[in-house]
């Protein structure tokens, strides 16, 4: 055998016992009490002719056409993605997935009923191709995250009431420079609801003792984000005019002007994990390139409080 034949038989044998270490399972759920009764909600979910008001793996085609054949749905929408639904029982579906992940699996709904609607949960068991199995992980996390929005969207179609959370993509903005006075961050991602609000005002009043104004937005800057652990890493930091000289313990970031894909969220800080999950999706579908040298930030728009509906632009520094 030659060396380069050799070498080529060894890097197989290599990257199989690499991906052999990891498991292809993906398994996820959420569950979501809707107000509407058991029976009304299973007849949306066993009409898959009613999936496209929301089918989460469509949030950004919903002006797309998808195909329903008999017992079968499919969608092929350029960028955002390409699956196929076979409903096998009125509350259980097969699902094919070929882009924007390889996978394929079986979801499974459960309905219990509560006093004034029904308790939902609804549950995928699957597996991705042996090529991906490095990136399982990634697959189960973004499953479960189309889970719970799904979910959401399947509420607001029943309940006819206002929606618990609003998304508007803006676009591509040019943003302007700005002055942030800053300090590290690390919390629970579950629990940055919880987290921010009394960090944010423990900042401002910081500020107020320096002789500061503290009245400016507040901005997290998300620099690294563990998911399995569940943890993230940033800088809190109040906007302030140029030029203020920051007490102890606080930095000055120098925000230059950019351009950023901003997205526009209205509603609880409980979801926000959500509207970025969707933003970074938006990045995807429109093609666009994130700038490395620039970390995405969140700007909010009044401070967020817990359980209460608050406005928040998400902005991901994009290429030009």
């Amino acid at each position: 055998m030659s060396p380069l034949l050799f070498a080529l038989a060894l890097f197989i044998v290599a990257l199989l016992v690499y991906l052999g270490r990891y498991s292809a399972r993906v398994r996820a759920e959420a569950t979501r009490f809707i107000a509407a009764p058991p029976d009304a909600v299973q007849a949306r979910i066993a009409d898959l002719s009613q999936w496209q008001a929301w089918n989460p793996w469509l949030e950004h085609a919903r002006d797309a056409l998808p195909t329903v054949e008999g017992h079968t749905l499919a969608w092929d929408v350029p960028h955002v993605g390409r699956a196929r639904v076979t409903a096998v029982q009125p509350l259980r579906q097969q699902i094919a997935f070929a882009l924007p992940f390889k996978y394929r699996g079986r979801s499974d709904w459960r309905l219990v009923p509560e006093r004034d609607g029904t308790r939902v949960t609804w549950a995928f068991k699957g597996r991705v191709a042996f090529t991906l199995r490095a990136f399982a992980t990634t697959v189960q996390g973004a499953t479960a995250l189309d889970l719970r929005f799904g979910l959401d969207r399947l509420a607001a179609t029943l309940e006819g009431g206002p929606t618990a959370y609003e998304l508007n993509y803006t676009g591509v903005q040019e943003l302007p420079a700005r002055h942030i006075a800053q300090q590290p961050f690390r919390g629970p991602l579950d629990g940055l609801a919880t987290e921010l609000p009394p960090r944010i005002a423990a900042l401002r009043q910081q500020l107020t003792a320096a002789g500061l104004p503290a009245d400016g937005h507040a901005v997290v800057h998300y620099l690294k984000t563990h998911l399995k652990l569940r943890t993230v890493e940033g800088r809190l930091g109040i906007e302030l005019p140029a030029g203020a000289e920051l007490p102890d313990g606080m930095t000055l970031h120098e925000q230059p002007a950019h351009a950023a894909l901003v997205l526009r969220y209205d509603g609880p800080p409980e979801s926000l994990e959500l509207a970025w999950y969707q933003a970074m999706q938006r990045l995807r579908v429109e093609q666009l390139q994130p700038d490395p040298q620039r970390p995405p930030s969140a700007r909010h728009v009044g401070d967020p409080v817990a359980g209460q509906r608050c406005t928040v632009q998400l902005q991901l520094p994009v290429k030009r």
